[in-house]
């Protein structure tokens, strides 16, 4: 609002338009669930809370794995970092062997496309996140992976 003394001591009120200003992301598991953001496989359920339209440069997932499922799994066209909030179970790290235990607290970041298998021995539930974002809809192929987002080529042939 511009305020203007006219003539007389008269005053002019002119009303400017509003700049419009993007708001941040505010999402509910609840607002999710259901829809094209809510994913499931065997074993598992992903909701999808940021992908990659929300241009954040990563995509946010809260996933929960069945109690008893066995996950093969290689993001070789993406880097993840997953964090443990519920449950127990372990990573086993296929290039070395080394299984991990994985309880509430617990992070566990894929930092060079690391083939892996998940085993989930109670219900478990993970916030992870992708980089390159994912699109939303992936699902797991022949091997553990998604395709590449975006032209992203980054793979790792440890195995």
């Amino acid at each position: 609002m511009i305020l203007t003394a006219g003539a007389g001591s008269q005053f002019a009120i002119r009303l400017e338009p509003k700049e419009v200003v993007a708001q941040m992301i505010v999402r509910t598991l609840d607002e999710i669930s259901g829809g094209d953001r809510d994913v499931q496989g065997p074993g598992w359920r992903s909701r999808r809370i940021v992908l990659a339209d929300d241009a954040m440069g990563c995509s946010l997932h809260y996933v929960e794995i069945a109690a008893g499922s066995e996950l093969a799994l290689w993001y070789k066209h993406h880097l993840e970092a997953n964090l443990c909030v519920a449950g127990e179970g372990e990573v086993l790290d296929v290039a070395t062997g080394t299984t991990h235990p994985i309880v509430p607290g617990t992070l566990y970041a894929l930092d060079r496309n690391d083939r892996h298998v998940l085993s989930a021995r109670t219900a478990l539930t993970l916030v992870c996140t992708f980089s390159p974002a994912l699109t939303g809809r992936e699902t797991h192929d022949g091997d553990g992976s998604y395709e590449p987002a975006g032209g992203a080529t980054r793979t790792d042939d440890r195995q």
